[in-house]
C-alpha cells in the first residue's frame, strides 16, 4: 500500500546513504538476503592489538549464504554497519558464513575477523561476537599504460581495479570487496600514476581499467597478481592494450536548409538500428555547433536531422540516411532539414452534456500527423489552457485563462473566450486533433480524433466537442494545519485508507501532498467510506517520523465533493 511505499523509499535513502558512507564497499542488510522472512543476527565487533586511540570510521559484519565456492566470497555480501561496537543484521533464515570487518578509509579494503558459520532460524535472533586483529595497512602505488589507443579516440580516465584473492574479478561486474585507484592521464597520453592505501595483508590481482568516449573498459586478461604484507608497500605496473568496443560513436552534424534569417530553432537528429526496431535521438546542446554525439552499437543505422519548433518543440525531419557503425571507431554524416512553412489548426472546444455544470478547469488539445501511431508518438503537439499539466508546452496566456468563469484578456483589454486553442505550428499534410478537457474530478480526452488538412502558411479552423463523462469517483480535498513542525525538512498531506486503521495497516492507501503553501490537499477516491487522515513526515538526516491526525470517515459517491480540513500535531522523538 502506498503508506508502505513512503517507509520503502525511505528505507532506500537510508540504504543509499549508508551505501556512501561505506565507500560502496558492501550491501546493506536490506539487499536481497534480507528481502525474505528470516531471522536476526546480533552481537558485538571489536578490534584487537590496535594502536591505542585507533578508531576505523566503518566497522562491521558481512554476510555470505554457506556452500559457495571454496575460499570464495559472494559477490554482494548483506552487511550491517556496527554502532559502537554493537550491530545487527537481519538475514534470510538458513546457514551463512559471517565476517567481522573494519575499513580505514573509503577507498581501502576490507580487513577481516576469521569466518564463522551461523545457523538463522526462522523469527529467531542469533548472538555471535567477532574480534578483527589489527594490521598495519599496506600500500600499492604504479604505473597504467594503455596501448594502441585509436587515432581521435581520447582516453579520459586511467584506474586500477584491486581484488583479494577470494574475490577475483569476473570480466564483468567486480565484487564489492575490490577497491579502486584513479590516476589522472597525461594531457593527450593514455598512462598515469595510482596510489592506494589502507590496504590489508593478503593476495591481490590488480587489473587495469580505462574509460573513453566509448565507455569504460576493464581488462580481466591483464591482471597482475601479487602479496601484500602488513605494513608494507609494493610497486605493481600495468599495461593493457585499447581494447575494441561493442559500439562506435556516430557524430552528425545537422543543417537546417532554405530557412528564413533569424531562423534559430534548435535542431537533433535520430536514429533507428536496421532490422532491430531500436531508436535512439540525440536531444540537447550539442558539442559545438550543430554538432552532436551519440554512441551506437555496430551495424548499420537510418539517420535523420530534425528541428524543433518552438514553443511545443514537434519536430520537423528531413530525409534519411544509412551509416554503418564500427565499434570503437567515430562517424561523421552530414544531414540536412528543408525549412518548412509550417500552418495552424485554430477553433474552440465545448463539453456538451454537463448537466451537472462541473466547473472545466482547463482544456486540451493534441494534434498528431495522420501517420503517427497513437496520441503519445514524439511527433504529436499538445496545447492546455489550465495552470499547469503535463503537455509538451502550455497556451498563451493572453488567448486562455485558468478557469472556465474567467475568460482571459487581451492586451487591449478584450475579453476572450477560455475554450480556444490554437496550434501554429504544425507542418503541411494531413492531422488528427484530439480535444479533451479536465475538471476537479480528473481529464478526459476523445479516442477518435478529427481530421484536419493542414497548408502552409494557412489556418484551417475547427469548432470541436467533447461528450462530458459521468464522474467513476469523487474528490475530498481541503487544507492540513500544521503545528509544532520544523520551519523546514517535511511534508504534509492526506491520506484515505478503505477501512479503520489497525497498528500501522492502511488498506487501498490513498494520499495526496499539498500542493501549493496554503496546505492544501485534493484526493480522487473511488465511491465507498474512506477514513481520511492528515499527516506529517518530518526528516532530519537519515531519521523519519511521522505524525497522523484521527481519521475521519468520508463517505464517497459518483461526482461527490467533499472538505474536509485537518489539523496535525507534531509529535517528534
Amino acid at each position: 500500500m502506498k503508506h508502505r511505499q513512503r517507509w520503502a523509499r525511505l528505507a532506500v535513502v537510508l540504504a543509499a546513504t549508508l551505501a556512501l558512507v561505506a565507500a560502496g564497499l558492501l550491501q546493506t542488510a536490506s539487499g536481497a538476503g534480507a528481502a525474505s522472512p528470516g531471522g536476526t543476527l546480533t552481537g558485538t565487533v571489536v578490534i584487537s592489538g590496535a594502536p591505542s586511540g585507533f578508531a576505523p570510521p566503518y566497522l562491521g559484519v558481512g554476510a555470505c549464504p554457506a556452500g559457495g565456492p571454496p575460499g570464495l566470497a559472494c559477490p554482494n555480501p548483506v552487511y550491517s554497519l556496527a554502532s559502537g561496537a554493537t550491530y545487527t543484521l537481519p538475514l534470510t533464515a538458513g546457514t551463512w558464513t559471517v565476517d567481522g570487518f573494519y575499513e580505514i578509509n573509503a577507498y581501502g579494503g576490507a580487513f577481516l575477523s576469521p569466518p564463522q558459520t551461523v545457523t538463522i532460524p526462522s523469527g529467531g535472533t542469533v548472538h555471535l561476537n567477532f574480534t578483527v586483529l589489527y594490521q598495519s595497512p599496506a600500500t600499492v602505488k604504479g604505473t597504467i599504460n594503455v596501448t594502441g589507443v585509436p587515432s581521435g579516440v581520447t582516453v579520459y580516465s586511467i584506474s586500477a581495479l584491486l581484488c583479494p584473492s577470494f574475490a577475483p574479478y569476473n570480466g564483468v561486474t567486480p565484487s564489492i570487496v575490490c577497491v579502486n585507484g584513479y590516476g589522472q592521464p597525461s594531457t593527450g597520453g593514455a598512462s598515469t600514476t595510482y596510489l592506494i592505501t589502507g590496504l590489508p595483508s593478503g593476495k591481490w590481482t590488480a587489473y587495469p581499467s580505462y574509460c573513453t568516449e566509448f565507455g569504460c573498459a576493464t581488462n580481466a586478461n591483464a591482471g597482475k597478481a601479487f602479496t601484500l604484507v602488513a605494513g608494507g608497500k609494493r610497486k605493481v605496473n600495468l599495461t593493457t592494450p585499447f581494447l575494441t568496443p561493442a559500439e562506435g560513436l556516430l557524430t552528425a552534424t545537422v543543417t537546417v536548409t532554405g530557412a528564413p534569417a533569424g531562423f534559430s530553432a534548435p535542431v537533433a537528429f535520430s536514429a533507428c538500428q536496421v532490422g532491430t526496431g531500436i531508436c535512439q535521438s540525440s536531444y540537447g546542446y550539442p558539442f559545438g555547433g550543430n554538432s552532436f554525439p551519440l554512441l551506437l552499437a555496430t551495424g548499420q543505422w537510418t539517420v535523420n536531422g530534425r528541428y524543433l519548433v518552438p514553443p511545443f518543440d514537434n519536430a520537423i525531419s528531413g530525409p534519411s540516411q544509412t551509416v554503418t557503425i564500427t565499434g570503437g571507431q567515430v562517424t561523421s554524416v552530414a544531414l540536412a532539414v528543408p525549412y518548412q512553412v509550417l500552418g495552424t489548426a485554430a477553433g474552440t472546444i465545448h463539453v456538451t452534456g454537463n448537466q451537472s455544470r462541473v466547473p472545466i478547469t482547463a482544456y486540451t488539445m493534441i494534434a498528431c500527423p495522420a501517420s503517427a501511431v497513437g496520441r503519445t508518438s514524439p511527433e504529436c503537439v499538445s496545447e492546455f489552457s489550465g495552470p499547469g499539466g503535463f503537455g509538451y508546452a502550455f497556451a498563451a496566456t493572453k488567448r486562455l485563462s485558468a478557469t472556465s468563469r474567467a475568460p482571459a484578456t487581451t492586451a487591449g483589454g478584450a475579453r476572450t473566450p477560455f475554450n480556444l486553442y490554437q496550434l501554429s505550428t504544425l507542418t503541411p499534410g494531413s492531422w488528427i486533433l484530439y480535444p479533451g478537457y479536465r475538471t476537479v474530478f480528473g481529464s478526459y480526452t476523445v479516442p477518435v480524433g478529427t481530421a484536419v488538412t493542414i497548408t502552409a502558411g494557412q489556418t484551417s479552423t475547427k469548432k470541436l466537442t467533447v461528450p462530458y463523462q459521468t464522474p467513476s469517483g469523487g474528490v475530498v480535498s481541503g487544507k492540513v494545519v500544521v503545528i509544532g513542525a520544523p520551519a523546514n525538512g517535511f511534508q504534509s498531506g492526506a491520506r484515505a485508507c478503505s477501512a479503520p486503521l489497525t497498528g500501522t495497516s492502511c488498506p487501498n492507501e490513498q494520499y495526496a501532498y499539498n500542493y501549493q503553501s496554503g496546505g492544501l490537499y485534493q484526493l480522487s477516491l473511488a465511491p465507498g467510506t474512506w477514513w481520511v487522515s492528515g499527516f506529517v513526515d518530518v526528516f532530519g538526516g537519515v531519521s523519519f517520523n511521522e505524525t497522523t491526525s484521527p481519521p475521519t470517515a468520508v463517505t464517497v459517491t459518483p461526482g461527490s465533493r467533499t472538505t474536509q480540513n485537518f489539523t496535525v500535531r507534531v509529535a517528534l522523538p
